[in-house]
């Protein structure tokens, strides 16, 4: 067996907020942004996302030749990342697949940034993976839309090298997914899913499951529970519309990136109910310059210090981060705004702050 040894890739510090503050008296946190980035992975380190609009180039990209549309990012314990990918080129093929960079690799894109995944995962149940998370046991979760399910992957098939076929050891459904894209944790275990929409008979929605009636991890081949949701959230003038990604912050608020609408949402999952809820918070768009500050969001992460950061999917495909203070019902213009040419961004999807690259 290979075993691997925990790698850590110091930036300003992982342990720690990087201690220096904006412009506007917000704080930057200790990670970089990685973004899922149209056919590569690129990172944003902490002081390029201390403030103000511009057309900032990554600090550094993946450009792997597996990748063929990176969808979403996670981190596992160990600071290695995985990335979901609807058409992973996998010998030649376009194929969905799970993949992974080792933290000695991604410390390493200095100098070499087109590095083999150390493991690749195919599944015929994998369809179009949307948005990974990965638990403090080093499970993986994976939204997938057209399976229409959460597929998991225990920390042991992960841990294997090489290129696999490996079935999920759970295809989790139900009657109330609708277009499973976005997927996290709260604090209490609980599941959070966003459901893009596939029928629009059942509408796009949120809904959870508690972490009691999430099913057990069985010890051989692929389990397919079909499981009701403890809360479904449906739309509210404009509350649910079209969320593509999930993240949820340190108070247990639920945020959400309205494809349909443009819009970000915000609701603390105390709050959210088994029927339509009124949001705490909803960011709009803003013109900056001439680019629209939130359009088609996909991606939305959130770092240590409570700064969210929205991935745009369309148009200028700028990344947007708001600072805490911003975080209130309105249009603010973005804390800091990585928009035009020079940032290489094309259809990005989602994003993950993780260990930033020295």
């Amino acid at each position: 067996m290979v075993m691997r040894l925990p790698v850590f890739v110091i930036g300003c510090g992982l342990l720690a907020g990087c201690g220096f503050g904006t412009d506007d008296g917000r704080t930057v946190g200790s990670k970089g942004l990685w973004v899922a980035n149209g056919t590569n992975v690129v990172e944003y380190n902490p002081a390029q996302l201390a403030g103000g609009t511009a057309a900032t180039a990554p600090h550094v990209s993946i450009n792997s030749e597996v990748f063929g549309s990176p969808q979403g990012i996670a981190f596992d314990p160990m600071g290695n990342m995985w990335v979901v990918d609807t058409g992973a080129m996998i010998k030649g093929t376009p194929t969905p697949a799970l993949y992974e960079f080792s933290a000695a690799q991604l410390a390493a894109l200095a100098t070499d940034n087109s590095p083999d995944p150390v493991a690749i995962i195919t599944s015929a149940f994998i369809k179009t993976p949307h948005q990974i998370v990965i638990d403090p046991l080093g499970n993986a979760w994976i939204a997938d839309s057209t399976a229409n399910a959460v597929l998991t992957y225990t920390a042991a098939q992960l841990a294997q090298m090489g290129s696999n076929s490996i079935g999920p050891v759970l295809l989790i459904s139900s009657s109330q997914f609708n277009g499973a894209s976005g997927i996290a944790f709260d604090s209490s275990g609980d599941i959070w899913v966003s459901n893009i929409g596939t029928s629009t008979a059942a509408g796009t929605t949120l809904v959870k499951i508690a972490k009691a009636h999430i099913p057990a991890i069985p010890e051989m081949g692929t389990a397919t529970p079909q499981i009701v949701a403890d809360v479904t959230v449906s739309d509210a003038g404009g509350t649910v519309q079209g969320p593509w990604g999930l993240a949820i912050d340190a108070s247990d608020t639920v945020w959400w990136s309205n494809n349909a609408k443009s819009t970000v949402v915000a609701l603390p999952g105390a709050s959210l109910a088994t029927s339509t809820s009124v949001p705490s918070v909803t960011l709009s768009s803003a013109m900056v310059n001439t680019a629209a500050s939130l359009d088609q969001p996909h991606g939305i992460c959130i770092d240590d210090v409570g700064n969210v950061a929205v991935v745009n999917a369309n148009g200028s495909f700028g990344i947007a981060v708001f600072g805490p203070s911003q975080l209130t019902t309105g249009s603010p213009t973005p804390s800091t705004f990585v928009v035009g040419t020079a940032t290489t961004l094309n259809a990005p999807q989602g994003c993950a702050f993780g260990p930033p690259v020295k």
